[in-house]
C-alpha cells in the first residue's frame, strides 16, 4: 500500500465544527470504499475515551467509529487534559507522561513532535486516506511554528478545508482573515465551508462571491444546523436540544468531565446542565458526573448536598459516575498531588474514603450488574459496556446506596439495554447519526471539488497558492506574508476581461491599491464604488490621477496594485503631461521600491479606429505606454474572458492552473484537456 492521501479541516477557532466535518468526511469516505482513518496530533480535552493502548479524546473515538476501524491511540497520540489553571496532564500515545505533564508548555513541544510524526506516518502507510483535523485556528502566529495544524500538514502533505461557524457570528470576517493570515500555508485551501447555519439560505449566498473575489477560492457549501445526537467534544460550547421524556439533571460542575458519554439523554429525556439547585428541582434522575479535579469541584457541589438529601429521601434515583462518585464518599485523600495536594472532607454519601494513586486505572470493561434493586432493579443481571479511566482508588465497580447508584464505569448509558430499561426506548445510536451527517454533507457540500484535490477522481487540479510563493515556511512573527519577489507584473485585456479581479488574486490579502480613477460624474462615481466593495477589507487604498512614482512611495504594503494606467495616460494628456515620459519615471520608481508592483491596463489597440485625431493620440500613446511597461516587466499577461494568456514567457500562476473555465469543464492556460 502506497503513502495515503491527507486532507485536514481547519477551522477559524474552536468549537466551529472541525470535529464534526471530520466524522462527517470520514463517513463518506467509508462509502466510498476506502480505508480511512481519522488523526489529530494534539487535543486539549477532558472528555476522553479507552481504547487499544490507552485514552484518546472522544472526538477522535467518534471519528473512529465513523470510518469503521478500530479506535486506537496513534488517532491522538497527544491529548492534555486540563488541571483548571495550574496546569494539565500530558497524555502521549494512550499513557500519562508525569515528566511531560511538568513541563511548561513552550519546553514541551520539542518532546511532542517525534511521538506526533512516528503516529502519523505510521497511519499514513496504513490507509487510503488519513482526515487530519486541526486544533483552534491555524494562524495563532503567536505560536508558530504550529505542530497540531500546520506542522502536521506539511508532514502529510495535506490539501486543507477551512470551516466557519455561522451560529457564533462573524463568519465571513473569520474566513477571510485566517486565509489572511495563513500565509504561503494558504497553497494547501481547497476551500472554505460554513457551519451550524439556520434562516434563509439566500442572506449567506453573497458571502460566497466576496470570499471567492477576494481570494480565489471556492465555498463548498454551508451545513445546517443539525439535530444530531453526537457526543459533544467540548462541554463549554454544549447547547441542549428540546426532547422529551423526564427531566434529567446533570450537575455541571467546573471541572465536569466525559459528559459527552450521556448523548443519548438527548432523544430520551429532557436533560439539564444544572449549574444551581434551582435548575435541578424537579428533575426524576440526578447525575453526577465525572470530574477532572473531584477536590476542587467538592465546594461548588456542597451547595447542592440539601436537594440531593431532599432527592434520595423522596425514593428518587441518582447516578454518580467516577469523580462524581468520590465526592460523595466521606473523604477523598491525595497526600502525593497527583491532581490536588491534601485531605478533603466529602459529603458522606457512600460509606468510604478513596485514596488518589499514582498509576493511572485505564480499563475498558464489560460487566454483568448483580443485587440491584429499586430503581436500580431495572438493570439488574444487564451485561453492560463501558470503561474505567480515574486514579481515585477505594470504591467498588458498582455500588447502590438506597436510590444512589455510585460506579467507575463510563458509558453506562450508552448501552441499549439500560435505555430500554429505564427509558422504555433506545436512543437511535451513534450508527444512524453519523449515517444522516454524511448524509448532509453530501447534499449540501461540494465534496467532488475535494475528490479532484485528493486525486480521487479524474484528474487532480493543484490548490490555489500565491504566486511565486516560497516553498519553504515562512515563520518570522514580524510579517503577514512572505516578502514578495519585486518588479513589475503587466496585466493587459479588454474591458471586462478580468483584469482587476485577476489582480486580487495575485496580489493576495495585503496591498496597497492606487486608484487612478476621478469621480466626475455619477456613473463613474458607481464605479468607484462598486470596486471598492469588490477590494478586499484588508488592502489600503490610494487615490492618486498622476503621480505614481509618489504613491509608490506612500504605500505601506511591499506588493501594490495600480488600476488602471487606462484613466492614469488620459488624466496625464488631460494637464499637458507626457504620457512616455511619466512611464519612464514610474518604471524607475518601480526598481527603486523594491516592491511588487501590479499595473492593469486596457488593450485598446484591437479595436476599430477612432474618428477623432485626440481619440486616435490615445489610443498610440496608450499603447506606446503599455509596450514600454511590457518591455521591463518580470511577467505581463493578456486578460481574455476571465482567463490569463500569458506574455512573453510569463507563465500561468498555479491559482489559475487549475481554475474552471466560464462553463466549469473547459481547458484553459496550464490546465491539459481530459
Amino acid at each position: 500500500m502506497g503513502r495515503a492521501k491527507a486532507l485536514i479541516v481547519w477551522g477559524t477557532g474552536s468549537g466551529v465544527g472541525k470535529s464534526l466535518f471530520a466524522a462527517g468526511l470520514l463517513r463518506h469516505f467509508k462509502r466510498l470504499g476506502l480505508k480511512a482513518a481519522p488523526f489529530k496530533a494534539q487535543n486539549m480535552a477532558n472528555h476522553a475515551r479507552v481504547v487499544r493502548g490507552g485514552e484518546v479524546a472522544s472526538a477522535q473515538w467518534l471519528q473512529a467509529l465513523a470510518a469503521g476501524v478500530e479506535p486506537e491511540v496513534r488517532m491522538n497520540p497527544v491529548l492534555v487534559k486540563p488541571f483548571g489553571e495550574r496546569g494539565a496532564q500530558v497524555v502521549v500515545w494512550g499513557k500519562v507522561d508525569p515528566f511531560l505533564s511538568g513541563l511548561p508548555w513552550k519546553e514541551r513541544r520539542p518532546h511532542l513532535e517525534a511521538p506526533v510524526r512516528e503516529a502519523l506516518e505510521g497511519l499514513l502507510a496504513e490507509h487510503d486516506l488519513l482526515v487530519l483535523e486541526g486544533a483552534g485556528s491555524p494562524v495563532e502566529r503567536n505560536l508558530w511554528p504550529d505542530l497540531p495544524n500546520l506542522r502536521v500538514a506539511e508532514w502529510a502533505d495535506a490539501k486543507a478545508l477551512l470551516v466557519a461557524d455561522v451560529d457564533q457570528g462573524g463568519a465571513l470576517g473569520a474566513l477571510y482573515g485566517t486565509w489572511a493570515l495563513l500565509g504561503e500555508h494558504r497553497k494547501r485551501l481547497v476551500g472554505f465551508a460554513f457551519n451550524k447555519f439556520r434562516g434563509d439560505l439566500e442572506l449567506l449566498k453573497p458571502a460566497y462571491g466576496l470570499l471567492t473575489g477576494w481570494t480565489g477560492l471556492p465555498v463548498l457549501g454551508t451545513l445546517p444546523m443539525l439535530p444530531l445526537a453526537l457526543p459533544e467534544e467540548d462541554g463549554f460550547r454544549y447547547r441542549q436540544p428540546a426532547g422529551n421524556g423526564p427531566k434529567v439533571a446533570l450537575l455541571r460542575y467546573p471541572h465536569a468531565a466525559n459528559l459527552d458519554e450521556f448523548w443519548p439523554l438527548s432523544e430520551l429525556a429532557r436533560p439539564v446542565h444544572a449549574t444551581s439547585p434551582e435548575e435541578a428541582e424537579g428533575a426524576e434522575l440526578l447525575i453526577l458526573p465525572g470530574s477532572r479535579l473531584p477536590a476542587r469541584d467538592l465546594p461548588w457541589l456542597r451547595a447542592f448536598l440539601p436537594l440531593i438529601q431532599r432527592h434520595l429521601e423522596a425514593g428518587r434515583p441518582v447516578l454518580a459516575v467516577c469523580g462524581g462518585a468520590e465526592m460523595l464518599a466521606e473523604a477523598l485523600l491525595d497526600e502525593e498531588g497527583v491532581e490536588e495536594r491534601g485531605k478533603f472532607p466529602g459529603l458522606g454519601l457512600l460509606p468510604y474514603r478513596v485514596r488518589m494513586a499514582r498509576e493511572k486505572t485505564v480499563e475498558r470493561r464489560r460487566v454483568r450488574l448483580r443485587g440491584l434493586s429499586g430503581y436500580w432493579g431495572r438493570l439488574e443481571g444487564l451485561e453492560v459496556e463501558g470503561y474505567e479511566i480515574h486514579h481515585g482508588q477505594g470504591l467498588p465497580l458498582v455500588h447502590q446506596e438506597g436510590p444512589l447508584l455510585a460506579t467507575w464505569l463510563h458509558g453506562l448509558l450508552e448501552n441499549p439495554g439500560v435505555q430500554r430499561a429505564l427509558f422504555g426506548r433506545e436512543a437511535r445510536g451513534l450508527e444512524e447519526a453519523l449515517e444522516a451527517l454524511a448524509d448532509a454533507l453530501e447534499r449540501h457540500l461540494d465534496l467532488g471539488a475535494l475528490h479532484r484535490a485528493l486525486g480521487l477522481a479524474g484528474k487532480a487540479f493543484p490548490a490555489a497558492s500565491p504566486l511565486g510563493a516560497p516553498t519553504e515556511a515562512f515563520a518570522s512573527v514580524g510579517h503577514l506574508d512572505p516578502p514578495p519577489p519585486p518588479g513589475l507584473v503587466l496585466l493587459l485585456g479588454g474591458a471586462k476581461s478580468g483584469k482587476s479581479r485577476f489582480a486580487q488574486r495575485l496580489a493576495g490579502p495585503f496591498a496597497t491599491l492606487v486608484a487612478t480613477a476621478e469621480a466626475r460624474d455619477e456613473e463613474m462615481a458607481e464605479r468607484i464604488r462598486r470596486h471598492k466593495e469588490e477590494r478586499p477589507p484588508t488592502w489600503e487604498t490610494l487615490e492618486e490621477p498622476l503621480d505614481l512614482p509618489g504613491a509608490l512611495k506612500r504605500a505601506r504594503h511591499p506588493t501594490v496594485v495600480v488600476d488602471c494606467l487606462t484613466l492614469w495616460v488620459a488624466n496625464l494628456m488631460e494637464r499637458g503631461l507626457d504620457p512616455l515620459s511619466e512611464a519612464r519615471r514610474f518604471l524607475r520608481a518601480v526598481e527603486e521600491s523594491g516592491k511588487r508592483v501590479i499595473a492593469v491596463s486596457n488593450e485598446v489597440g484591437m479595436g476599430i479606429v477612432p474618428q477623432n485625431p485626440l481619440a486616435r493620440r490615445y489610443r498610440d500613446l496608450l499603447g506606446q505606454v503599455n509596450a514600454l511597461l511590457a518591455e521591463a516587466a518580470q511577467e505581463a499577461y493578456l486578460l481574455v474572458a476571465g482567463r490569463p494568456l500569458p506574455l512573453g514567457g510569463g507563465r500561468v500562476p498555479p491559482q489559475e492552473a487549475g481554475r474552471p473555465g466560464p462553463q466549469g469543464g473547459e481547458p484553459g492556460p496550464g490546465r491539459p484537456a481530459p
